[in-house]
């Protein structure tokens, strides 16, 4: 399925396509109720001028992997959010680790007490794993960056941002050309509780929410595709989980003038229908704004 945008030209080759490959928040669903939308936890895949970026390694990213197999692809960097289970749960089954001659760089935000291979390793050594880091056959790197730091995969320019979600969390803005991908993906936008971790003891809590939101609106500025954290409706916030609403993510895209809103991060109970009912309650207020809204869906593909 192949969403192009409005202004899409299409006697030009496009300089983004972004394909879901897992949309769900905190577990994975293999039940009748998410067949339409799927249960795969957080996994998107970037190809920019025929560079392979992943978002995030929830059980998603076994199917991308895959394709990417079958593709030929020797070359894959994979953009972490965070280490919560759902995000890298997934990891281990990259088929591209398995494979002699292939190169897996793993990009995230560096972590105040643990590095990012530690991370990894703790999840895959025994008696949770039969086989450690140490079995990969790829290359296999570790890159920790710092809040606001740009860099370039391929011709795809990279920004990360800290995020308001438990732990260490970023989010990712990917540049191509005059296309512009947003992915704000776990965080409480506009929540009054301080998540971050590794702030400080002294942190000015105020300071923080508001530097962290504005990461979020450097993200969203004038984006393409805004994919945002939206597990709750208002009614059934929790301001202690570090998850947002589709009301708080409408305002930031109306504030940054982002074109189209995917709602993601969808929660394990939500059925098809509701995610069909949330999707209709909001499109009139994304319809006054300009706004393109669609519910993010497993095996939808989007040309820029």
């Amino acid at each position: 399925m192949v969403i192009p945008a409005d202004h899409h030209l299409p006697d030009a080759a496009p300089s983004m396509k972004i394909l879901f490959w897992g949309v769900r928040g905190s577990f994975p669903v293999a039940e009748g109720h998410a067949v339409g939308y799927g249960g795969n936890t957080p996994c998107l895949e970037v190809e920019v001028a025929g560079r392979t970026i992943l978002i995030d390694a929830g059980t998603g990213i076994r199917g991308a992997g895959q394709a990417l197999a079958d593709r030929g692809v020797e070359q894959v960097d994979l953009l972490l959010s965070h280490a919560h289970w759902d995000h890298i749960q997934g990891f281990p089954y990259l088929p591209q680790l398995d494979q002699e001659g292939v190169s897996v760089r793993v990009h995230s935000l560096r972590h105040p007490n643990q590095t990012l291979n530690e991370i990894f390793a703790g999840q895959q050594q025994p008696p949770f794993s039969s086989r450690s880091l140490k079995d990969v056959r790829a290359h296999l790197e570790f890159v920790e960056h710092e809040d606001g730091d740009c860099f370039e995969i391929g011709a795809a320019q990279v920004t990360c941002r800290r995020l308001n979600h438990p732990g260490v969390a970023a989010g990712y803005r990917v540049d191509s050309g005059d296309h512009v991908l947003a992915y704000i993906c776990d965080t409480d936008l506009d929540g009054a509780v301080l998540h971050a971790d590794g702030l400080g003891e002294d942190a000015n809590e105020t300071k923080w929410l508001q530097k962290l939101r504005q990461n979020a609106r450097d993200l969203g500025h004038s984006a393409d595709l805004l994919v945002c954290d939206t597990f709750f409706l208002p009614e059934e916030y929790e301001p202690l989980w570090g998850h947002s609403c589709p009301d708080e993510f409408l305002r930031l895209a109306a504030e940054v003038d982002a074109s189209g809103v995917w709602l993601f991060h969808h929660r394990p109970g939500r059925a098809d229908s509701d995610m069909d009912g949330i999707v209709e309650r909001y499109r009139p207020a994304a319809v006054s704004e300009g706004i393109q809204l669609h519910a993010a869906r497993e095996g939808v593909e989007i040309s820029l």
